[in-house]
């Protein structure tokens, strides 16, 4: 692979702070893993999580 063509890496990182309202992280990050699966250069990324991060 040339170098404009290697997988790229997305990270995401997600905590709910403590002592706030519940954030729907896991509905984001579905719907962004789901748009990079109907992407057309899908093969080029790849999509980490970790959760609970401080």
């Amino acid at each position: 692979m040339s170098e404009n063509t290697r997988v790229k890496t997305i990270l995401l990182l997600a905590a709910n702070p403590r002592n706030t309202s519940q954030l729907r992280l896991d509905e984001e990050v579905r719907e962004i893993d789901e748009g990079l699966r109907r992407a057309n250069k899908r093969e080029l990324f790849k999509l980490e999580q970790k959760w609970a991060v401080r």
